[in-house]
């Protein structure tokens, strides 16, 4: 049931990469039919774990999660991918890298590490869009949050990549320095989908509590939406649901709530719980990027086919993805950036 449903083989076109192909993959491998390398293995690396599979499968699998699993066992066997190869220094560097882009960037009146509400951009956000980041913080006075900081944290990605990368001991390690960080604050916003799912669900599943709220920033916007000053003029915009918002955290109708007093909300054919994948997840821009690019192509030829328009999403990694992949007459704008130019600022 779940094999039309893969959006990694619907872009490649390849056979391999279907649900079912890169599940018995994995079962081969573990029974000793396969050797564990990196050749035989490739095919557990092409998913992003975007659940689409498993909205359309009968018995419940989540093959997602089970390819991490084979990711990990991967790494241990010494039969990871290639292309990430030595990805915990390579994650380290790029963090520290981010944490010190962000305290250069943002005002340091806007940082802090005790407050009511904290701002978590995530690190896609802040290695690609920085300066959307920096005017997230104009958004906020616009509607009355100027209580709102930056958080600040020697972390500026939640970990996720680290597990997709098939590292779990070291997820669980920079899991419990966020969760430090974090601790202090009442409310966490979070502009990431995959920080969002990795906070609220794959924390706790590791055993790391956090002791704020966290809350994706389509969700805390929804609650300040009467603060949203509104235009003259309504555009037409389309959205489009992030994977890890929309399946695993349910937060659908918010960021909808939030559009939809600036702007006119056009529908795409696949949206809410059933939406399509960018390519961001799972690492899979860094394994296979012309799969991850074309899916992303994929996402926004509807759009290109209706004439164009304007594509808005909530999620700082899944706005890189299809902004990099815009083709002529369709733009994409994160939903803050959306917000301030709908409403004039």
């Amino acid at each position: 049931m779940c094999r039309h449903a893969c959006p990694v083989s619907n872009a490649s076109g390849r056979e391999t990469l279907i649900p079912q192909a890169k599940m018995a993959r994995l079962n081969q491998a573990v029974k000793g039919n396969v050797p564990w390398t990196a050749a035989s293995t490739e095919p557990i690396w092409g998913c992003t774990g975007c659940r689409e599979c498993t909205n359309y499968c009968e018995h419940g699998n989540e093959p997602g999660l089970v390819l991490l699993a084979g990711r990990a066992e991967a790494q241990r066997r010494g039969a990871g991918h290639p292309k990430l190869e030595a990805y915990p220094d390579r994650f380290r560097n790029r963090d520290e890298r981010l944490v010190r882009q962000l305290r250069e960037r943002v005002p340091s009146q806007r940082i802090s590490d005790d407050a009511l509400v904290g701002f978590w951009p995530g690190c896609d956000a802040a290695d690609k869009a920085m300066n959307d980041v920096v005017d997230t913080f104009d958004l906020f006075d616009r509607i009355g949050a100027e209580h709102v900081r930056m958080v600040a944290a020697e972390q500026a990605c939640a970990g996720y990549p680290l597990l997709a990368a098939g590292y779990p001991e070291m997820f669980r390690w920079h899991a419990a320095k966020v969760a430090k960080a974090l601790s202090r604050f009442q409310t966490v916003v979070v502009n990431c989908s995959a920080c969002v799912y990795a906070m609220r669900a794959l924390y706790p599943a590791e055993g790391v509590e956090l002791g704020c709220q966290v809350m994706a920033m389509s969700e805390y916007l929804a609650q300040q939406r009467r603060e949203i000053p509104r235009p003259e003029e309504k555009k037409r915009v389309y959205y489009h649901d992030p994977c890890y918002l929309a399946r695993y955290a349910g937060v659908i109708d918010e960021p909808r709530a939030v559009l939809s007093r600036v702007a006119e909300v056009r529908e795409l054919s696949w949206h809410g719980r059933e939406t399509e994948c960018c390519g961001g997840g799972g690492l899979l821009a860094k394994t296979m990027p012309d799969v991850a690019d074309a899916m992303a192509r994929r996402r926004l030829a509807e759009v290109a086919s209706r004439g164009g328009g304007t594509v808005v999403t909530s999620c700082g990694t899944c706005s890189f993805m299809l902004k990099q992949n815009a083709p002529d007459g369709v733009e994409v704008r994160d939903l803050p950036r959306a917000l301030l130019e709908l409403i004039g600022g």
